[in-house]
């Protein structure tokens, strides 16, 4: 099998690598200027992210910048990379914008996602759904023992999308924004608990805010379950600047 030809960190773009993006931008009939998800190289976004896991607050920046155009299995990708050495490769396709590889960590192994996994979908109407593979990452056991610990054994979930508006409003650090997307999800999944002798079902939620040439603004998590075993968590991401 060929070797795909990956994104490289570069400031600027070759001319033929750049008239490749154009040309699939036109061919998905999409502008970066009012597209949902931006893939223009050098777009920049800058997070705060607050938490709680087992009551303890939990603080924190996320920065992400896409890098560089390029071309993996005949497509053309953008490298997304974030917090140094965290990479993504998303394309702008029928599907919509979709991740088609990453990798987690500077030697890392890339991964393909099969199947691709979709951010956002080509038509992000009100009422349009799909599926999201996720992991708990939120909630936790009450006790300390490693056997009992739920982020540490990496439940996966399956997370149902939907488009629930075109027109919501939030307000973030770095401002207010209205005519977002609203896209929320929901999940379930169910884990071990006390050394492995019950099970408790876990409900994932999630409420995600998109504005139009900007991408994502705003973004809130909440994982529960009324056992007695667990503890709940919640996250939330604002934007607290962004550029290109």
């Amino acid at each position: 099998m060929p070797r795909p030809r990956l994104p490289t960190c570069r400031s600027a773009l070759p001319p033929a690598v750049a008239a490749l993006a154009l040309l699939a931008a036109a061919l998905t009939g999409c502008s970066d200027d009012r597209a949902f998800e931006p893939l223009a190289p050098g777009h920049w976004w800058v997070y705060a992210i607050e938490a709680r896991v087992l009551d303890e607050p939990r603080h924190s920046r996320y920065v992400a910048r896409n890098d560089a155009a390029g071309e993996l299995d005949g497509l053309p990708v953008v490298a997304r990379r974030a917090q140094a050495s965290s990479v993504d490769y998303l394309h702008r396709g029928e599907d919509g914008v979709t991740r088609r590889a990453h990798r987690r960590g500077r030697n890392a192994t890339l991964i393909v996602d099969q199947p691709p996994r979709v951010l956002l979908p080509a038509d992000p109407v009100p009422g349009k759904r799909w599926s999201v593979p996720s992991t708990l990452a939120l909630i936790e056991s009450r006790t300390f023992a490693r056997a009992d610990r739920v982020i540490v054994r990496r439940y996966p979930v399956t997370l149902e999308k939907t488009v629930s508006a075109g027109d919501a409003a939030t307000e973030v650090p770095a401002g207010t924004f209205s005519d977002c997307l609203l896209v929320t999800g929901q999940g379930r999944t169910s884990v071990r608990t006390d050394r492995g002798n019950a099970s408790a079902s876990v409900s994932v939620t999630t409420r995600e805010w998109y504005a139009p040439g900007i991408g994502l603004v705003r973004l809130e998590r909440e994982e529960t379950s009324t056992s007695p075993f667990l503890k709940s968590g919640r996250q939330t991401w604002t934007l607290l600047d962004h550029g290109d």
